[in-house]
């Protein structure tokens, strides 16, 4: 009678266990010896050699001092650098990508500072704001304790600073010449060339930078990388990156179009609070693309990265497909709770970058050099106000009988006349 009850309450679900029981047991039994015990108990056998301190669990290490320190001097400098001399340098910027052969034509100096410069400058600060819920998420969801998740969110976010930095950098620099390419020599417009230029750069190379990201974020090693888990990372960051990176970058600086209609916002009054709640929380057509989109690949992703934090350099593909199916305790259930985690993992930091992603960030430098204003440094006041004002009356920054270059007046041309 029991037997009967539990079928009737398990319905469909306690079949398909019951049907797939005889298959998961063969695939068990399939793999590596090593491979029947669960990844807790393989890592209780080295117990001698687990961290002994807050600090140890939660991965402070040389990589975490490195990105602190870059990080650091990243926002010391865009404070104490006056915004001038920052207008100055996007402009010197420019000027090097036209010698470099960017064409103007295609690319206009407005163009490439809005949509390769300071796109991709957002682009990096956001995934910062957001990777502490990432790195938070993954170390606990593998079984760590709150407090180590705690500190490996900061740790695993200052680690990825350089990566970022020359992943975005890189990415803004080569970008305008991959859009040219396909405008001059595949006859697609602007916008045609952005989406096919940035398709080709994440598969021509960005995607192993990413990958190295987020192995060295979650703490793994160089040591203990190794081909064959490239092998199967690669591949599925791939998939993740076009339904994530791709749309969060495309992202940046757009206008925020709530998923539920519009309508509602002055409809009835469950229906307000669902379009204030969604406005709130940034909830639109990108955050479902971010999150559900993004899962089945993650899945993958941690399987990888938690058996390589586990195994090292010894982890093997049939490591790999053993965390797939049967999660961290090796058992059925264990493994779809996994894959449920997962899920809540993506939905929480596809929140939070999406959110990041919805804001209106201050850059008044940027604005300035794409709007064309000229920088006006202490030395040009102090050359207007010696010259005195001009014929209108007032200080001006394009006089013609001001050097603004070298802080002084011109020769007056019209006296040798």
């Amino acid at each position: 009678v029991r037997r009967f009850a539990l079928g009737r309450r398990g319905g469909m679900l306690a079949r398909v266990l019951h049907g797939a029981r005889p298959a998961l047991s063969v695939a068990r039994a399939r793999l590596p010896g090593h491979a029947c015990a669960s990844f807790r108990q393989m890592c209780a056998t080295t117990a001698r050699s687990a961290p002994k301190s807050l600090l140890e669990a939660g991965q402070v290490d040389a990589g975490f001092y490195q990105g602190t320190l870059l990080l650091g001097a990243v926002l010391a400098g865009s404070q104490l650098i006056p915004q001038d001399t920052q207008v100055d340098a996007l402009k010197a910027l420019t000027k090097g990508f036209r010698a470099l052969g960017l064409s103007e034509e295609r690319i206009p100096d407005k163009v490439l500072l809005n949509d390769f410069v300071k796109k991709n400058a957002l682009a990096a600060q956001n995934v910062l704001l957001a990777s502490p819920t990432f790195y938070f998420l993954f170390s606990f969801i593998t079984g760590q304790s709150v407090a180590v998740s705690c500190v490996r969110a900061i740790t695993g976010t200052m680690r990825i600073v350089p990566f970022m930095g020359l992943f975005y950098g890189a990415f803004a620099c080569l970008a305008p010449f991959a859009v040219q390419a396909y405008m001059q020599y595949g006859g697609k417009s602007y916008e045609e060339s952005v989406t096919g230029a940035s398709i080709a750069l994440m598969l021509g190379g960005f995607v192993f930078v990413e990958a190295i990201v987020e192995l060295r974020g979650c703490g793994v090693t160089f040591a203990q990388m190794t081909l064959s888990s490239f092998a199967v990372f690669v591949p599925a960051l791939v998939g993740r990156l076009a339904a994530g990176v791709l749309t969060q970058q495309s992202k940046v600086g757009q206008e925020f179009v709530p998923l539920v209609p519009a309508a509602w916002e002055t409809g009835a009054e469950w229906q307000q609070r669902v379009y204030a709640t969604s406005r709130a929380l940034c909830i639109d057509m990108d955050f479902l693309t971010t999150a559900a989109g993004t899962s089945v690949f993650q899945h993958i992703l941690n399987a990888v990265t938690f058996v390589l934090l586990s195994r090292g350099s010894k982890a093997t593909l049939g490591d790999i497909g053993k965390f797939l199916l049967f999660g961290v305790n090796n058992t059925v259930l264990s493994g779809l709770t996994q894959t449920m985690r997962t899920f809540f993992m993506r939905t929480l930091f596809g929140l939070s970058w999406n959110m990041a992603s919805s804001q209106k960030w201050s850059t008044p430098a940027f604005d300035r050099a794409i709007a064309g204003e000229a920088a006006k440094p202490k030395k040009e006041y102090a050359a207007a106000q010696a010259r005195g004002p001009s014929a209108s009356g007032a200080l001006r920054y394009d006089d013609p009988d001001i050097d603004f270059a070298r802080g002084m007046p011109r020769p007056a041309r019209h006296a040798a006349m």
